[in-house]
Formats: structure tokens, C-alpha cells, sequence
């Protein structure tokens, strides 16, 4: 019963037909439709349409596998969708390869211009001080939730923080990452559907979630992802690209220990963290956030998951300083000092980018890898002092 006019090759180098029999071997019998979904750098998801509803097939990808331990991803998977948090896991292939999950369709947001990346900085500084007339980016519209997607760097956050007048004044932005910032408490959106909202919403639950039996720290996820580049480095036989790429990396070595050393500083308790809620992998349905992908999901900073979502949202200063004041406040597994190491949680969030294009681009065909050196040179100049 599958729709073959929609069947086609994806990247990976099967057909859309070649998956009927994975699908029987799940369980589903009768297949309306299948189409592939959008999203996603190494995975490969495709929605199923059967009789009884409608589901998610993710097929993993290999090159992945070195960093990403799939029994630990199904746990907190499970531990998510327990606490409706995450789509149901309804089964997964014997060799690891295939996941089947409960289909969730995403809800639109009503989202204001100012909250998308339509409008630049300055305008969202400008409208927060009444300095211009907010009424002509009032107009609503309605987007997905991955339309939020805008990349920051920790120089953008630092600097629209500033632009709030949250500085002491007469310090510079470098007297924030030497501790001396002064949150002031922002008045919340009262939309609805305020992204901010949401996003608080969401950490503040995951925060309080079980951590498993699983953990690393940002310093051992550093030096982890630099043994291994440094390892395909002496081992394989790679291109003057790839090389060229990891020749950035080790230039900037002092600077990564440093924040891993202020992130460590500040650090009480490891807690419950997703690692990666970028736009892509968070799903809105009846007024509340859903995650997706767990490959690095574990116990670790609470600051990677704040960093991300700075990191990856198109926010405004007002919303960052938001959520950072919230989530913060009280915390119980930082210290009272821990605001002065968001911009540095930012940075190794861009660092981390970094390593994984190039691991990704070791292990994966010549036309792939490409691409993945590509998303290297997309990442690489939102770290700060890279060049």
C-alpha cells in the first residue's frame, strides 16, 4: 500500500522500497504513505503513514556510531517520553540501526518579527528602549518552530546584554566574562506562545529529571573529541582540507581550557542535559516542547543546555536575559557566580561544533564529506578570538 510515487533514493544509498521490509519487521503492516522529513546533519528521518496513525523511522547513521553510545540514547529517550517529554520509542532494530517513534505534529507559533531573525539586533534593541515605533513589527505570523533558528555567538550575547544596560556601567564587555555582570530582572512576554516561555518551560523540567548512570564533563568531552580527531589525524590518510581544519582547532587549545576551567569553576552538581536543543530538535504541540535526538544526551554542565539554546534561538536580549536570569536563579547545581561562564558555555557549544564536522568528515565518503567540512567553516567564526 505505500504511495510509490513518493518513493525515491535518499543519501544513504537505499531506496524508499528497500525499507518496506524494516517497517514489517516493526510491525507495520499496511504503509499508506512515506516521506522523508526535513533536518537533521547525520540522520536520516522519514514520516510512515499507516491505517492505525502515523510514525517517525530514523535511520542512523554509522559514522556517528564513534561517539554515541545507542544504549545510553535509548535511556534517556525513554526516561523523556516517560515524562512527556519526548514522542514514544516504540521499538528499535536488533542491529541498532533503525528507530521507530511515535509521530508528533508540530504546532505553529504565533510569532512576532522581533522574535524571528527577520529583525537585526539593533531593531530588537531599539524596540525594547522605545527608541522606534514598535507597532510595524507587530505583524504576526505563524512558523515552525525550526524557523527560530539563528546562530549567536557569545560576543552577540555579551553584546545585547550590554545593549539592555545590564552591565555595570563604565565596565567593558570584558569585565563580563570577568565576573562582573549585573543581571536586571526583564519583564516576561506576555504572549502566549513566547518562545522564551517555552524554552524556560522546558529547561526547568529537564533540570529536575533523573541523571542516569551515565555523565561526562565539558573538559572530559573536550579532550574525548580531541584524542579521537587526533587519532583519525595519525592514522588515516586524509585530505589538506580536513588537515587545514584541525590546524584551527589546535590553535586555539589555551583558549578551550580556559573555558572549560571557568565552566568547571562554577560547577556544583552535574545534572540531566540533552546537549543539543537546537531548533531542529525541539517539536511544539498544544502549547509545550517536545525533544528529539538523544545521541548526547547524558549527566553533565547544566550550562550546555542554556549555551545551546542561547546559542541557537533567534531571541532577543531581552528574552536571553530571560531565560538566563530564570533558569539560574536558585539553581541548585551552579554557583551564584556560574552567570559569568554563559558566554564561555557558548563558546565550547561552537567548539564542540567544530570537532564533530571534522570527526563526521573523517569517517564519511569524500562527496559527504564536503559537507561536513562546510558546516566547520559555518561554525568556526561564531567561536570567539577564531580566525
Amino acid at each position: 500500500m505505500l504511495d510509490v510515487n513518493a518513493a525515491k533514493p535518499y543519501s544513504a544509498g537505499e531506496s524508499f522500497n528497500a525499507l518496506l521490509p524494516i517497517l514489517k519487521r516493526a510491525g507495520l503492516e499496511q504503509v499508506l504513505s512515506l516521506c522523508e522529513l526535513s533536518g537533521g546533519l547525520s540522520n536520516h528521518n522519514y514520516k510512515i503513514t499507516t491505517p492505525a496513525g502515523s510514525y517517525v523511522l530514523r535511520v542512523n547513521a554509522d559514522a556517528a556510531d564513534s561517539f554515541c553510545f545507542r544504549e545510553q540514547e535509548r535511556f534517556y529517550w525513554q526516561q523523556l517520553a516517560q515524562a512527556k517529554l519526548a514522542p514514544a520509542l516504540l521499538w528499535v532494530s536488533e542491529d541498532e540501526r533503525y528507530y521507530l517513534s511515535d509521530f508528533i505534529e508540530s504546532d505553529f507559533i504565533e510569532s512576532d518579527l522581533i522574535e524571528s531573525a527577520v529583525a537585526s539586533a539593533a531593531e530588537c534593541a531599539a524596540i525594547e528602549h522605545n527608541v522606534i515605533d514598535s507597532e510595524r513589527f507587530q505583524r504576526k505570523r505563524l512558523i515552525h518552530w525550526p524557523a527560530l533558528e539563528r546562530q549567536t555567538s557569545a560576543a552577540d550575547f555579551v553584546l545585547g546584554q550590554s545593549s539592555l544596560g545590564i552591565l555595570h556601567h563604565g565596565y567593558s564587555q570584558q569585565a563580563y566574562l570577568n565576573h562582573e555582570l549585573s543581571l536586571i530582572p526583564i519583564q516576561q512576554d506576555k504572549h502566549p506562545n513566547s518562545a522564551a516561555r517555552l524554552l524556560l518551560e522546558l529547561l526547568l523540567q529537564l533540570r529536575e529529571l533523573p541523571t542516569g548512570l551515565y555523565a561526562i564533563s565539558i573538559t572530559e568531552q573536550w579532550q574525548e573529541y580531541h584524542q579521537q580527531m587526533l587519532a583519525y589525524q595519525a592514522s588515516l590518510a586524509l585530505t589538506h582540507d580536513w588537515s587545514e581544519r584541525v590546524a584551527k582547532l589546535l590553535g586555539i587549545q589555551i583558549n578551550v581550557k580556559h573555558w572549560c576551567d571557568d565552566l568547571a569553576a562554577c560547577l556544583i552538581k552535574p545534572q540531566f542535559c540533552h546537549r543539543d536543543l537546537n531548533p531542529h530538535n525541539l517539536l511544539l504541540k498544544n502549547n509545550r516542547l517536545y525533544c528529539i535526538d538523544f545521541e548526547y544526551a547524558t549527566a553533565s554542565h547544566p550550562l550546555c543546555e542554556l549555551a545551546v539554546v542561547l546559542a541557537t534561538h533567534a531571541l532577543t536580549p531581552a528574552q536571553q536575559n530571560e531565560l538566563v536570569t530564570q533558569y539560574l536563579s536558585q539553581h541548585p547545581y551552579v554557583t551564584s557566580h556560574a552567570v559569568a561562564a554563559v558566554p564561555a558555555a557558548i563558546d565550547m557549544y561552537w567548539v564542540f561544533a567544530c570537532y564533530w564536522a571534522l570527526l563526521m568528515a573523517a569517517q564519511t565518503e569524500t562527496s559527504r564529506s564536503a559537507d561536513y567540512l562546510a558546516w566547520f567553516d559555518c561554525f568556526w567564526p561564531l567561536i570567539t578570538q577564531a580566525s
